[in-house]
């Protein structure tokens, strides 16, 4: 005859499988660890890495964005994508197609402020 576990143990176990399959499905659908932007070692030399960087960091600051999003019931009104090896400022809507595959691009940051008005020097955003 079997003998039944004690009632907390089954419920650590059963705890614990919940929580391993939760972490592996988050993993595979990329919700936690690496992050968006890959490159491949010898893609680029450390110094163009770091001027992209420096103008993500310029772009989120100018325009507000946020990596994670923002709390509950604020609607971002723009979004920066990296498209074509460019990092561009797009309405909402751009990047949440972006986001979900259906225009290529990595979505980089959702962002509060207004899309900029293109400019006139033929410089695409």
């Amino acid at each position: 005859m079997r003998r039944k576990p004690p009632v907390a143990l089954a419920l650590v176990v059963s705890l614990t499988k919940s929580l391993v399959l939760l972490v592996v499905v988050a993993l595979g659908f990329g919700l936690i660890g690496g992050s968006q932007v890959t490159a491949s070692p010898g893609d680029d030399p450390p110094d163009q890495i770091e001027e992209r960087s420096a103008v993500i960091e310029k772009a989120m600051a100018e325009h507000e964005c946020s990596v994670s999003g923002f709390a509950a019931g604020v609607i971002p009104r723009s979004a920066l994508i990296r498209r074509d090896e460019r990092v561009r400022q797009v309405s909402f809507d751009d990047g949440w197609a972006v986001l979900t595959g259906d225009a290529p691009g990595v979505l980089i940051a959702v962002c509060l402020g207004e899309l900029a008005m293109p400019r006139t020097s033929g410089v695409p955003r």
